[in-house]
């Protein structure tokens, strides 16, 4: 008698994965692109004479395209091409550095600079967003905290490290030299966009191309109104909105080095090497933070950080080491809170079909925080003529202020529990 085998069903393949600290390499595109306008462009602007009140508004504006990007984002999430529009906008980045750097006397083309430094902007951010939605659906979800403190470290890392090898490049060769070299590191750091998983939706019958576009479009909406529209994604909305996590002084230290009396090469060495080194290392502490504690709470924590690092900074003398122990320490609590932003943000848009566009939403929420605050930063300068210690005295009390709303909110809203359900 012959015995029939079992036909068993083959086993599903196993999902991969992207690597945490791929997200990293990829933030360099982004690190350039903000330390361009952050460091070196402040810099260069104060030294051809600009006050510090105008370089904020610039910076401010500059900034913009932070927050309104959540009008075109959407189109990243209607379909699975986020590594495109990574590869794209890279690309884009890359040309407008260029383009930034060799516009001759930027101080006298004040109009076309500021159009060159929002649209690169626009482009690094739209790259942002999509590696925010690679690592949203690409890593594993013990692995969140983890992946926004690479990112961050990759963030801020970048914008300190390339904005000051920006200053260092223009004062040895050229402002041309430096963006040539920036632009090729953008270049080479985006090739790592390859080895990032791009995971696809369930296989569902062919449909018509349009019908197919309706229907993703109706998901996508559909899922941002249920996230932003549901109580934790308003309390979560309005803590972005609130200036509590902003460091918005990174926007202005380099522009602040001649009245602390800095040379150049320690505004090189604490914008770049010190700020980098610093702020990934406050970056891999708060994701690590971000995974052990309520990632809120850890969030009003990390600017709290960054408030009393201003104010002690404001209260000290104007010297060069207040400016050295002064941006630094800034720096770490900055990294620290922007890895909570992340975790805290993750821990709600891993999942759904707008999953791009809701990460979008609360950091164009939060980077226009960012943006008012710097230009009420550099606006605070002018108060009875105090001048720069008016501005960090400013920042410090205004983070200390968004933290009070956000405990005013946490009494009014987060601690109450809904009643357990009865059988």
């Amino acid at each position: 008698m012959i015995e029939s085998e079992a036909v068993l069903p083959a086993a599903a393949p196993e999902k991969r994965w992207s690597w945490p600290p791929l997200f990293g390499l990829l933030e360099v595109q982004f690190g350039a692109a903000v330390g361009f306008l952050q460091t070196a462009v402040p810099y260069w602007l104060a030294k051809d004479g600009m006050p510090l009140a105008e370089i904020g508004l610039l910076s401010g504006t500059a900034f913009s395209p932070h927050a309104w990007k959540l009008l075109w984002v959407p189109l990243i999430d209607l379909g699975p091409w986020r590594r495109i529009w990574y590869g794209v906008s890279t690309l884009l980045t890359a040309l407008l550095l260029l383009a930034c750097a060799l516009l001759p006397d930027p101080s006298r083309n004040l109009g076309v600079y500021t159009l060159l430094l929002t649209a690169l902007q626009a482009t690094a951010s739209t790259a942002h967003a999509a590696l925010n939605g690679l690592m949203a659906i690409s890593t594993r979800i013990e692995d969140k905290g983890r992946t926004g403190g690479w990112q961050m470290a990759g963030n801020v890392g970048a914008t300190s490290l390339l904005g000051a090898l920006t200053i260092g490049l223009a004062s040895a060769f050229s402002r041309q030299v430096a963006g040539i070299v920036l632009a090729t590191l953008v270049l080479v750091s985006g090739v790592g966009i390859f080895w990032i998983v791009e995971h696809q939706g369930p296989k569902t019958e062919r449909a018509p191309v349009l019908r197919a576009a309706w229907e993703r479009v109706k998901s996508i909406v559909s899922d941002l109104l249920r996230t932003a529209l549901s109580r934790d994604g308003l309390i979560l909305l309005v803590l972005c909105l609130m200036p509590v996590s902003c460091g918005a002084l990174t926007n202005l230290f380099s522009a602040m080095a001649g009245d602390y009396q800095v040379s150049e090469r320690v505004v090189e060495l604490v914008n770049g090497l010190g700020m980098g080194i610093t702020g990934a290392l406050g970056s891999l502490a708060g994701g690590w933070m971000s995974d052990r504690m309520n990632r809120k709470l850890n969030y009003a924590l990390m600017g709290g950080a960054t408030g009393l690092c201003a104010l002690a900074m404001a209260a000290a003398p104007m010297t060069p080491t207040t400016y050295v122990w002064g941006t630094l320490a800034y720096s770490f609590a900055n990294g620290a809170s922007y890895a909570a932003f992340a975790g805290m943000v993750l821990e709600m848009v891993s999942e759904g079909a707008a999953v791009t566009t809701k990460y979008t939403l609360f950091v164009a929420a939060s980077n226009l925080a960012i943006s008012y605050v710097t230009a009420l930063d550099g606006n605070a300068s002018n108060f009875r003529g105090i001048g720069t210690r008016a501005s960090v005295a400013f920042d410090g009390i205004i983070t200390f202020v968004g933290i009070l709303g956000v405990g005013i909110i946490f009494l009014l809203f987060l601690r109450k529990k809904s009643p357990p359900a009865t059988a």
